[in-house]
């Protein structure tokens, strides 16, 4: 394995509620980043991080999972935390070393009590996060709702980057209000497009 000097490793922990898609999105991390060639499934026990025989037949993580995978020469060490409060040491282990965090969001379900306790946790430890609204294609997808209820919650600081064009059936890609360019999706091939 390739070594890296300090500066170029990042540690980030994937946060939320048990079953807001922590384990599916580290999977297309990897995939993304090339560590792995095809994306495992929950539902399969196939996935990188829930190799445990008990978190596959449970189909939740237990343990955190460091995933590493590099990104434009620098290694991010992905931590896959479980969900449930019964393995919550895990989570407070992963916080002790991580220096950002990504806080996953179910479109469908919105603010669950794992989104409220890993932005608790990130603020008492003052580490940077993100919001990752997941599962747009899922029925009853609401990113708005989503980012109306993060603001009332947690203050106006909710700002997105990214928005999604169409929700549940219809979503088909993403817009990047940074960038001011759109990413129509389907399947796994992508086009960037106008914003419509």
């Amino acid at each position: 394995m390739k070594e890296y000097q300090s500066d170029k490793i990042r540690n980030v922990a994937l946060l939320g509620h048990g079953g807001s898609g922590k384990t599916t999105l580290a999977e297309a991390m990897l995939y993304n980043g090339k560590a792995i060639e095809r994306t495992g499934r929950v539902e399969e026990g196939t996935t990188a991080s829930d190799f445990d025989p008990e978190e596959i037949k449970r189909q939740i993580s237990i343990g955190v999972s460091v995933l590493p995978v590099e990104w434009k020469d620098i290694k991010i060490n992905i931590m896959d935390t479980p969900g449930y409060f019964d393995f919550v040491g895990e989570v407070f282990s992963s916080l002790k070393v991580a220096e950002g965090a990504v806080l996953l969001v179910d479109a469908s379900s919105g603010i669950e009590v794992g989104t409220e306790k890993g932005w608790e946790y990130t603020s008492q430890r003052n580490l940077p996060r993100i919001v990752f609204v997941n599962k747009m294609n899922r029925e009853n997808a609401d990113f708005f709702k989503v980012v109306e209820d993060l603001r009332e919650m947690f203050g106006v600081s909710i700002a997105p980057f990214q928005i999604p064009m169409g929700a549940g059936e219809t979503f088909e890609g993403l817009i990047n209000v940074v960038d001011m360019k759109a990413r129509q999706y389907s399947g796994k091939q992508y086009k960037d497009i106008d914003i419509p």
